[in-house]
């Protein structure tokens, strides 16, 4: 009977195949300068599905082949030498070694394990910048991160925003890397819809529809009319969101699994905060080689009835259907985009006979009507009310090849603010914070990714201002 790591290597194979086939069907499309057809499009979704389930079985098993490589661990006799060891530093100081139990982290721990143990050792902050001895001090039995330090040489950090630094971080971490990127997917809009998104590998020409066909009926011996429709072939660049998060370095001297979940949050709410806000915001326009226009960005919003109650709710996600259905868009890979706040306002929501209107929703999300539904702080509003939207998932080009990175440094001056207006061209006097005067370490998270819609009839979507306690008799 095989093992749950062998079990793991087999799903890994297939999925690693399907991934291959899913690029052979794309690059055909593209390579012929044309979107896929029905047979391809249908083969590849097929396939997306397949390799979600197989991301899931993975993820199931990985858990049970960990709780199995456990077992064996504790069955081993304890050496309690191995417990009572100290790392020598300078031939002075000491590090004591702590015994923790890492068999079982959280999601995303990984990661903040690897970059903390790098920022300590860019630093110096105990005595050595030895990035294994650093590692087997803090976390003496964390098996997978010592083999992420010791795939290549150690790569000593000399300088600020070291790029050989920020490139070993994902390069030795890979499995780490994608340990945070799994466990940033629900936490953001973006990473939730993703699997539904019709993916496409960076610098690959597509074609985007900008006008459709026509075709009548024809009565017998009567001349068949001739249509046209245009496309415009444009290519996915691979865009930069970039940001920084500070940490101080008695937080990552802290030998706490609290400071990991500190560093892990932070770098999370750094990556997704932009990224999420620009793939939902409709005033989001491109800039040309800088970031891309929103799914929304170019399309009326269709005006809706104004309404607050269940029956507004209803009537308004029929019309936006029928907004969809008219552009002749089927339902099907379709999904809804709101806020928490408006999905939970419609989760508490009652019908006319007092029942749960919408029983399927929370403010995480859940579905109506069938459809699915995703939810996202970042999905705002105005004066005229809160967004609601209907995408087309498959309509939705997205490029994003897990391109990471990562660079630090405890000697720049940060401006401590979320939209800073300084550039290099026009400089401007600015409020800085010296990170080596204020004992702080500032993490820099790069992530390369781009979308695009495929047509404006992609996307259906209007301003709403449901109340939960609309209709309700005290």
């Amino acid at each position: 009977m095989k093992t749950f790591a062998e079990q793991v290597a087999d799903l890994q194979a297939t999925r690693a195949a399907k991934v291959e086939e899913s690029k052979t069907i794309a690059r055909k499309a593209a390579d012929d300068g044309r979107s896929m057809d029905t047979g391809e499009a249908e083969q590849f979704d097929t396939l997306q599905g397949e390799i979600k389930r197989l991301d899931d079985d993975i993820a199931r098993y990985s858990r049970l082949a960990d709780i199995e490589k456990a077992d064996k661990d504790t069955a081993k006799p304890v050496n309690t030498k191995e417990k009572s060891e100290q790392i020598s530093v300078g031939g002075t100081s000491k590090l004591p070694v702590q015994v923790k139990n890492t068999q079982n982290l959280e999601p995303g721990i990984a990661f903040a394990r690897l970059a903390r143990v790098k920022g300590l050792a860019f630093t110096g902050g105990l005595g050595t910048r030895d990035e294994l001895k650093i590692a087997k001090s803090i976390y003496h039995e964390d098996e997978r991160l010592v083999a992420a330090l010791t795939q290549k040489a150690a790569v000593e950090a000399a300088n600020t925003l070291n790029s050989g630094w920020a490139g070993a971080l994902v390069t030795e971490g890979g499995a780490a890397f994608a340990d945070f990127v799994e466990w940033l997917r629900p936490r953001s809009l973006l990473g939730q819809v993703s699997p539904r998104l019709r993916q496409l590998p960076f610098d690959t020409p597509v074609l985007v529809q900008s006008s459709a066909g026509t075709a009548k009926w024809v009565k017998e011996g009567q001349a068949k009319p001739l249509t046209e429709w245009a496309y415009t072939k444009t290519t996915m660049k691979p865009l930069k969101v970039a940001t920084i998060a500070a940490a101080t370095k008695e937080t990552l001297m802290r030998a706490s699994v609290q400071a990991d979940a500190l560093l892990r949050d932070e770098l999370g709410r750094a990556v997704g905060a932009a990224i999420d806000t620009t793939f939902i915001d409709p005033a989001a326009a491109a800039v040309v080689d800088e970031s891309p226009a929103s799914i929304l960005n170019g399309v009326a919003p269709t005006t809706l009835s104004g309404g607050v109650d269940y029956e507004a709710v209803r009537c308004d996600m029929a019309q936006l259907k029928a907004a969809f259905l008219a552009a002749n868009n089927t339902l099907r890979g379709a999904f809804w985009v709101m806020s928490e706040t408006l999905a939970s306002n419609l989760s508490e929501m009652v019908g006319p006979l007092g029942q749960t209107a919408f029983p399927s929703l929370t403010f995480e999300g859940g579905s109506v009507g069938g459809v699915p539904v995703y939810t996202s702080q970042y999905v705002g509003g105005d004066s005229n009310g809160e967004i609601l939207a209907l995408v087309k998932g498959d309509e939705i080009f997205l490029g994003d090849e897990g391109g990471l990175q990562i660079a630090m440094s405890d000697q720049a001056s940060l401006v401590m603010d979320n939209a800073p207006t300084m550039d290099s061209v026009t400089p401007t006097p600015q409020t800085v914070v010296s990170m080596w005067q204020t004992n702080s370490v500032a993490f820099l998270v790069e992530r390369f990714i781009n979308w695009q819609r495929r047509r404006a009839v992609s996307v259906a979507w209007g301003y709403v201002n449901y109340d939960a306690c609309a209709g309700v008799t005290p």
